[in-house]
């Protein structure tokens, strides 16, 4: 009998630990079907450089494209040439960059496959050695300023602006080469592939200042302490609306301001997915907000002004320098043609 309630007692002492295990061990949230989360997919973007107003439609198309895919997370950094090289470099999924930023791309980064919808000129500078390594996502071109102050009778009248601030039309534009450039007027330009486009706006070819930086052209042409400027569109954009100045637009457009991406080895679907969300029409579309340009075959983003006018020359003519060409092969070149001494299309062979 003893025997009985002893062999009892000690089940009931075993069941009871048992359910004491039971209740300390974790719990796992109980989902119902059809609630599980997502699972987390980061991609890691870097920037290295960008085209004026590219870095902001960069940074919004990287919100929504958050917001519209379940589960994926983007961490953006903006970094030098110099980091992506380095040995220790713990390197992302994306980079982003204009042309002369980056060299060897074969010895950086994954072959693209599978591009559609773009224009070709735009692609043909991602791509190095038979191989495409770099996606355009959005260009701009350049064009020349020239101050009221030095052409009263020609200038135009600031737009308007909104409440917000911005211009609320964009000023006219003057196809080139008529009215052209007033003689003897000095030019501020940074040289380089802009060179190619102000030596079809100008027979004159005055002589132009020491080579500046595409800021600093900028700069002083907005402090109005220069009469004559070459600016990128996205600058002309930027200062509608400030003072009256005339713009003359090029009948074809010649550029290396092209925002590429390209991916590193290693980088999963995501990032793949992420491109082509960036070059989808309704990202393309936002380019408009900043003054920029769609890669897209099938699109076209304005209906007047100097941005209307530089679309045209594009759809007529539009040439892009390679990404991977060395800066100072582009500027060799462009003072060469500039000066005379080469013809458009010598000059232009070897950069593409």
């Amino acid at each position: 009998m003893r025997y009985r309630v002893f062999l009892c007692l000690a089940a009931l002492m075993l069941t009871a630990l048992a359910a004491l295990r039971l209740m300390l061990l974790p719990r796992q949230a109980e989902r119902l079907p059809g609630t599980e989360a997502p699972p987390r997919r980061l991609v890691r973007v870097w920037v290295c450089s960008s085209v004026g107003g590219g870095e902001s439609w960069l940074r919004e198309s990287l919100k929504a494209w958050e917001k519209q895919t379940p589960g994926a997370m983007t961490f953006l950094r903006v970094v030098s040439p110099e980091e992506i090289v380095r040995e220790d470099a713990v390197l992302p999924d994306v980079l982003l960059y204009t042309p002369g930023s980056i060299a060897a791309p074969q010895e950086l980064f994954a072959p693209l496959n599978s591009i559609t919808g773009v224009r070709e000129p735009l692609l043909r500078a991602g791509r190095w050695q038979a191989q495409q390594y770099g996606l355009p996502l959005c260009y701009a071109g350049y064009a020349l300023a020239v101050d009221g102050s030095a052409e009263p009778h020609l200038a135009t009248t600031p737009a308007p602006t909104t409440l917000l601030g911005r211009p609320a039309a964009t000023a006219e534009a003057a196809a080139s080469p008529t009215p052209g450039i007033p003689e003897s007027i000095e030019i501020l330009s940074p040289g380089g592939c802009g060179l190619f486009t102000l030596g079809s706006l100008t027979q004159q070819r005055p002589p132009l200042p020491a080579t500046q930086a595409q800021a600093e052209v900028y700069q002083r042409f907005r402090a109005r302490q220069a009469p004559a400027a070459l600016l990128t569109t996205g600058q002309i954009t930027a200062l509608q609306g400030q003072f009256p100045f005339r713009v003359l637009t090029p009948e074809e457009i010649i550029t290396d301001q092209v925002f590429m991406a390209s991916l590193f080895p290693g980088a999963d679907e995501s990032a793949a997915e992420l491109l082509s969300f960036l070059i989808s029409p309704d990202r393309q579309r936002r380019l408009s907000q900043q003054g920029l340009y769609t890669v897209r075959e099938d699109l076209r983003l304005y209906a007047s002004g100097t941005e209307a006018l530089m679309e045209a020359a594009a759809a007529r003519a539009l040439t892009v320098i390679n990404a991977y060409i060395s800066p100072e092969d582009v500027q060799a070149a462009a003072w060469q043609y500039y000066h005379g001494q080469q013809g458009l299309s010598t000059a232009l062979t070897p950069l593409l």
